[in-house]
């Protein structure tokens, strides 16, 4: 009890004024003292976090063309300033260099860095984003045989002072010099701008807030002495009282009754208001504007390196420039504080480890619209050298992706702003067929072989017609031990092991109108075979195809007839004088000894070159021969269609264009004509048989096109693939894939008019260009095989070795 009067008196009046003395002095330590300090410990805990293995780098690539409004990036960091409410801590960096360009890197911890990806992804669609496990490394701050430079940069005045407001970036984009400015840098050359912040609250800054918008205006520098100035007489007589009095509880009690009775008297009297100037009225309001936006803390430095001295001043004024629209002049700029060793020091251990300062004299408090200037991407078309941004954009997997559809096999995966789902397609979906355009090296083949062996591996029948030989050699490497009794490697440059394919073999035991309709069915392919192969500069197509027709039904009543059947007929008068003999259908009689029997030596050459040139030409082909001269196919395609793996090795390096083509286009034929044998089987004893060819253009023939219609009735289903489709001959072509097919995929092509024809597929989803500009190993997809959806992008998935 002693103690207690000692403190605050005996007297009811000196423990009520000794008490408020107490409690103001309380206040004020809490204020000048506790505040601070709890404040230091919180950015010391949060710097500790970012620092430890919880954080993770994204790095933010932008679009080639970007028109959001500086409104729309202050809404960005006020959403970003909610997120790091507690305190967190985020660094933002542009980092710069001469091997990997202009890049936008944002640190955090893991936790922060998720809902940031979402809200970025929500502010510009078209971003993509590279998370990196680990810390994006920093450049070391020493090293030998280089030049290096960091400083901070600090506000010029009182943090209330804005810096220069840019609410229209057609006119200046300050983001466009400060990018500018590390443009062109040499091989060993760095520029670094971080910004570490963090979110801002203060008393002092609300409390400033009150007095402009009660006031108008408000001293916002050298308050103390405007305190003291303003009180002037109070400190007079408690001074007074002191001396004499020599009692310095009792001097401070008069001096707190006499603050009190100063502020009654200013409170009851008018006091008279300064006359503002229209520039100071301006002033006031655009600082009373940023206390009343959400607040950062920033810490900004920026770092260069760089041979020797005189190019390190370069890059620093170039910067520094960069920075001054960004100053008010005579109001609020940027400044380079002076050089200190031991605060250098200090300075490189916090970049280098993205720390915010845990004490600062006078701190850079940014705003929102401040910070928005400062760090966002550059307005309109980027037109900086090297900076790093993105020429297609991602786009979402459909819902019914996301859903956990039975797929039955994965074509890639998508990854749209940190979130990865397969994209596959159903049992229903792929009976629409497949088709796929993409230029060489844009990771097509990767995708059908990541297909090929999933089918494989899954008990699926197939068939591969590969011209370039090296997925066929790949695949065989992924062929499980119980699945190799179903394999048929078809290698026509195996001369040593030919398998014979013989296109025109009848099957046995077909009589009647049976094996008429048989013979229509081969003499079709024949002729859909020999249009493929025809040139270009061939005449009277029409009349060839006439001769052809003849040609292969009279091959046909011979036995054991073959390929080059049809040559000897065309090409030996004593062969086919013979065969005209035996001849029951009085049709093809007409024509052997009327029409082509009484058509002079050029006529006949006329009528029956195109097609000797062709055949003939295989005769000279060992390959060609081997395979095609054989009278008993090798290959049942009947039972290939009944779940095998038939491989097609058809290399044009080794084979050459032309029989590779011929090969090709026969496999396809044969496959067609078992296709539709299978009409005289019951639906549910049709197995499904997928069918992938790659260079689709090299093999594709009208008839076959035409059957995509119909082959879903046969179960049978095709994926094909090219790299253009100004590659086919025949334009409707393309016109009837796409007419027929429910899942369209295209990676990157070189011609301009594949954009033509398939962009109006992703339209509004993506623009002009972006097919174009795609990545290797991207694409874009669409899947409509039940009902339609939106298209999605994706990227192939490469197999394990």
């Amino acid at each position: 009890m002693e103690v207690f009067t000692r403190w605050l008196g005996d007297s009811p009046f000196d423990v009520v004024l000794n008490g408020l003395v107490i409690a103001i002095v309380c206040y004020f330590a809490y204020r000048i003292v506790l505040e601070p300090v709890f404040a230091v410990v919180s950015r010391a805990w949060n710097a500790w976090k970012l620092r430890g293995n919880g954080a993770q780098s994204l790095e933010i690539i932008p679009p080639a063309q970007i028109g959001k409004s500086p409104a729309a990036t202050q809404q960005l960091f006020t959403v970003i300033q909610r997120l790091l409410a507690g305190h967190g801590v985020m660094s933002l960096e542009l980092v710069a260099s001469r091997n990997a360009g202009i890049r936008y890197v944002v640190r955090a911890r893991s936790a922060d860095l998720a809902p940031l990806q979402r809200h970025l992804a929500s502010y510009l669609p078209e971003l993509r984003f590279r998370l990196h496990d680990r810390a994006e490394p920093l450049p070391e701050t020493t090293e030998n045989g280089a030049y290096t430079l960091l400083h901070e940069l600090k506000f010029g005045r009182h943090y209330a002072y804005p810096l220069q407001a840019h609410d229209d970036l057609t006119e200046s984009d300050p983001a466009a010099f400060i990018a500018g400015s590390m443009a062109k840098l040499k091989p060993s050359e760095t520029v670094v701008m971080q910004l570490v912040v963090s979110p801002f609250h203060s008393y002092w800054a609300n409390r400033l807030a009150n007095k402009l918008h009660r006031k108008g205006y408000a001293v916002v520098e050298g308050r103390f002495k405007h305190f003291l100035l303003q009180h002037w007489w109070v400190w007079i007589v408690a001074g007074l009282i002191g001396y004499y009095s020599k009692n310095v509880r009792m001097t401070a009690s008069w001096a707190i009754i006499l603050l009190a009775i100063n502020y009654v008297i200013m409170f009851v009297r008018p006091s008279e208001e300064p006359e503002l100037t229209e520039a100071q009225q301006e002033l006031y309001r655009s600082m009373l504007d940023k206390l009343n936006r959400p607040l950062f803390r920033a810490d900004i430095r920026v770092f260069m390196r760089a041979d020797d001295t005189d190019r390190l001043r370069d890059l620093q004024a170039g910067l520094n420039s960069s920075l001054a629209p960004l100053n008010v002049p005579g109001f609020q700029q940027l400044t380079i504080p002076r050089f200190n060793p031991i605060g250098n020091r200090l300075s490189r251990f916090k970049f280098q480890r993205r720390l915010p300062s845990l004490f600062a004299f006078r701190p850079s408090i940014l705003d929102t619209s401040e910070l928005a200037s400062i760090y966002h991407f550059p307005h309109g078309l980027i037109e900086t050298e090297g900076m790093v941004r993105s020429h297609s954009r991602t786009l979402p997997a459909p819902l019914s992706l996301k859903n956990d559809p039975e797929l039955d096999v994965v074509i890639g995966m998508n990854k749209h702003h940190g979130t990865d789902t397969p994209i596959g397609l159903t049992e229903a979906e792929r009976e629409r067929h497949m088709f796929v355009v993409g230029g060489t090296g844009s990771g097509k083949t990767t995708m059908l072989k990541y297909q090929l062996v999933q089918d494989i591996r899954n008990g699926k029948g197939l068939a591969v017609i590969d011209p370039h030989g090296d997925l066929a050699e790949e695949l065989l490497e992924y062929i499980p031990e119980a699945r190799k009794k179903d394999l048929i490697y078809l290698n026509p440059d195996d001369l040593e092991h030919p398998l014979g394919v013989n296109l025109l073999e009848l099957p046995a035991g077909l009589t009647g109108n049976d094996l008429l309709r048989e013979k229509d069915r081969v003499t079709e392919s024949v002729i859909s075979i020999m249009r493929k192969v025809f040139s270009e500069d061939d005449s009277g197509g029409h009349r060839i195809e006439y001769v052809l027709r003849n040609a292969t039904q009279t091959a046909l009543t011979l036995e054991k007839p073959t390929l080059f059947t049809i040559f000897q007929l065309l090409n030996d008068g004593k062969f086919a004088k013979d065969a005209v003999k035996n001849l029951e259908d009085e049709n093809l009689k007409l024509f052997w000894k009327d029409e082509l029997g009484k058509a002079g030596s050029m006529q006949k050459v006329k009528m029956t070159a195109g097609i000797t040139a062709k055949i003939g030409r295989f005769l000279f082909s060992a390959s060609a021969r081997a395979m095609l001269e054989q009278e008993k196919s090798m290959i049942d395609f009947d039972e290939v269609l009944d779940g095998k793996i038939l491989i097609c090795n058809f290399s044009k390096g080794k084979l050459g264009e032309d029989t590779s083509m011929l090969f090709g286009v026969t496999v396809l034929a044969k496959l067609q004509l078992a296709a539709l044998k299978r009409a005289e089987r019951k639906q549910k004893d049709r197995k499904r048989f997928y069918i992938y060819v790659d260079e689709f253009q090299n093999f594709a023939t009208l008839s076959f096109t035409q059957m995509l219609s119909e082959a879903r009735k046969y179960r049978v289903f095709l994926t094909m693939a090219e790299q253009s489709t100004q590659q086919q001959d025949d334009q409707k072509l393309v016109d009837i894939i796409l007419a027929n097919v429910g899942t369209v995929v295209t990676f990157r092509t070189g011609s301009p008019k594949d954009e033509e024809y398939l962009l109006p597929l992703f339209l509004p989803y993506i623009q002009q260009g972006e097919i174009s500009n795609l990545p290797a190993y991207n694409f874009y997809c669409r899947i409509a095989g039940l009902t339609p959806e939106e298209p999605m992008s994706g990227e192939t998935i490469q197999l394990d070795s």
